[in-house]
């Protein structure tokens, strides 16, 4: 916008460039054909904008319109300006949009990953608000494996990657946004599908799918499991929560996974329920501390955190 102090300078030297101000004023009345229309265009008093046509005048040495009943007239040296500046200035509207563009994060693609059990809702949810707070982004989502994470983020394949694993690496940088409760994903045949809270002590005994030792899933399993003394029967181990998902829906025994992992796709044969004094998972966004943090990245940070802080009540 063209304020009323248009940039004169009280000085008449022939020699002296033209402002960009000055020129931009020039190019629109050109186009208005008229000091009102330029005006309304601008945002500019009328006088303000015939004292700085005049001073561009004065400067240039030449009459640039000539004013009748219907306007103003451009001289022929107004029209060889134009054709000059007309171009320039189109292209500097196209760099300001681009500009805008890039400030709304719309101009690079955007490449997160997640793990495999936030990857089956709560990440999906939180890049489609992310897609609607910025519609022109171009993403591109990745699912790995945990020993995948350290190569993904170092080697730059992605911008920042969203899990419950906490790999210690120290180009790793760890944001936590939020927590999530271990949940019991039962089989609609098992007698626990007929609890509404499952205790600790209900599942001694019971056939169970584990996943790999050493992951962030079975390590809270494991210590839950442990503090109540209680031993299970693995019947199954599954790498993914997909995996182990799909076991249990064949009734091969109960699985102990975080809330987050049943917002995705059920089978028809499975129930969730509560755990009793349930553990916690923390959730966390990873991202390389050498590399560019977009504010795409900050965005989906505040939208997973508001997501997580409001979790549907299970049962």
């Amino acid at each position: 916008m063209v304020s009323d102090d248009l940039g004169d300078t009280g000085t008449s030297s022939a020699e002296q460039l033209l402002s960009l101000r000055q020129i931009e004023v020039f190019h629109t009345v050109m186009n208005a054909r008229s000091i009102t229309g330029a005006s309304k265009v601008l945002n500019v008093s009328q006088p303000a904008l015939s004292r700085t046509i005049r001073r561009i005048e004065d400067i240039l040495g030449i009459a640039l319109f000539i004013r009748d009943r219907n306007g103003l007239v451009p001289t022929s040296e107004a029209l060889e300006i134009y054709a000059e500046i007309d171009p320039l200035l189109r292209q500097l509207t196209g760099v300001g949009a681009q500009i805008e563009r890039i400030v709304r994060g719309e101009t690079a693609v955007f490449r997160i990953g997640s793990t495999a059990s936030v990857a089956r809702a709560l990440v999906p949810q939180a890049l489609r608000e992310l897609s609607q707070e910025v519609p022109g982004i171009e993403l591109f989502f990745d699912v790995l494996p945990v020993d995948q994470i350290e190569d993904y983020l170092t080697t730059g394949r992605g911008e920042a990657l969203v899990t419950i694993a906490t790999p210690d690496h120290p180009l790793i940088a760890i944001e936590p946004v939020g927590r999530a409760d271990l949940v019991a994903v039962i089989p609609r045949t098992h007698p626990l599908s007929k609890k509404t809270l499952v205790g600790s002590r209900d599942l001694a005994g019971a056939d169970f799918i584990a996943f790999a030792a050493g992951g962030a899933h079975q390590r809270v399993v494991d210590s839950f499991l442990d503090r109540a003394k209680v031993k299970v029967n693995a019947r199954a181990v599954a790498r993914f929560s997909d995996t182990a998902l799909a076991l249990a829906n064949e009734e091969m025994g109960i699985v102990l996974v975080d809330y987050m992992t049943t917002l995705g796709p059920l089978g028809s044969n499975l129930v969730v329920r509560p755990i009793e004094n349930a553990p916690q998972f923390e959730v966390s966004v990873l991202w390389n501390r050498r590399r560019p943090h977009s504010a795409n990245l900050q965005k989906l940070i505040e939208i997973l955190s508001r997501k997580l802080a409001n979790l549907p009540a299970l049962g």
